[in-house]
């Protein structure tokens, strides 16, 4: 799973990928809401056998996202251009054409989130405070 915030700057993923195309289709869908946005160029860089990518994301805090990136013709439509006019495919054909490259879950917060330090995700986060004005007695008061 991929921790992203809800920051409107780039935003880099590293992954190992099933292929290494110099561009890819990025789609990201919101599990809450069902709708699913589509970058057709997102450059995809190559470091040894890991690849990344930079991308502004338009993310909402606590929630979890669905993402693709996929390898087709969607992703290099200005190289291809000159191909489509002396085509005789129709578009299902050519979108049917877009295979998969990498699958994974997003989550968006703004919490800082790191295992080793033991700093975990709380749902509660801000919504309480705890107090030592108190006496330290044998009961427990919950308000």
């Amino acid at each position: 799973m991929i921790v992203l915030t809800t920051s409107t700057s780039n935003q880099t993923i590293t992954f190992i990928p099933r292929a290494y195309p110099s561009t890819v289709i990025l789609t990201l869908r919101d599990n809450s809401t069902n709708t699913t946005t589509r970058n057709n160029s997102v450059t995809l860089t190559r470091t040894n056998d890991k690849a990344s990518i930079s991308n502004a994301f338009t993310l909402k805090e606590g929630r979890y996202y669905d993402l693709e990136l996929l390898q087709g013709i969607g992703s290099n439509w200005n190289a291809f251009t000159t191909k489509w006019e002396a085509a005789t495919d129709n578009w299902e054909s050519v979108i049917s054409t877009e295979k998969s490259v990498y699958l994974d879950k997003v989550f968006c917060t703004d919490q800082e989130i790191d295992q080793l330090e033991d700093k975990y995700y709380s749902i509660n986060s801000g919504a309480y405070t705890e107090t030592t004005s108190y006496p330290n007695d044998d009961y427990i008061i919950i308000d």
